[in-house]
């Protein structure tokens, strides 16, 4: 099972921003990428067969792009990391292979600012991963 550290780990290999965290961050910087498990429900799936005939998994996860006070500026480094994602394919992270990310929003999402004035936009995205043997 791929874990919520395993997607923080590649989005922070794309080199976007400038920090790129899971949870929570007390005091966010200008130009992070924040890595949640997405809060949506999404329905269990297993193969026909049982849980170790399954090829492949899927993680789903929210990326909050909290940027800077520039609706533009943060505008662009979402839809960098949103053409990213969408061209991703058989990616090797640690121990794991991203065979590829289905993004679940046509682009990214403006969310407003934050009480200090900095610009967020998020991503929804399903990360679909290669299954390992487990012994």
């Amino acid at each position: 099972m791929m874990k919520l550290s395993e997607v923080r780990d590649y989005i922070d290999t794309l080199k976007i921003g400038e920090t790129v965290y899971m949870g929570t961050l007390d005091a966010k910087e200008d130009k992070s990428i924040g890595v949640y498990k997405s809060k949506h429900s999404n329905t269990y799936k297993t193969a026909i067969g049982g849980s170790k005939l399954q090829s492949y998994g899927a993680k789903y996860v929210t990326l909050l792009i909290h940027w800077n006070k520039s609706l533009r500026e943060t505008e662009t480094a979402a839809f960098k990391l949103f053409k990213e994602l969408e061209t991703a394919r058989e990616v090797t992270i640690n121990e794991s292979k991203i065979k590829f990310v289905q993004l679940l929003v046509d682009e990214p999402v403006d969310v407003g600012a934050d009480n200090k004035g900095v610009y967020e936009m998020v991503i929804e995205a399903a990360i679909i991963y290669e299954k390992q043997e487990v012994e």
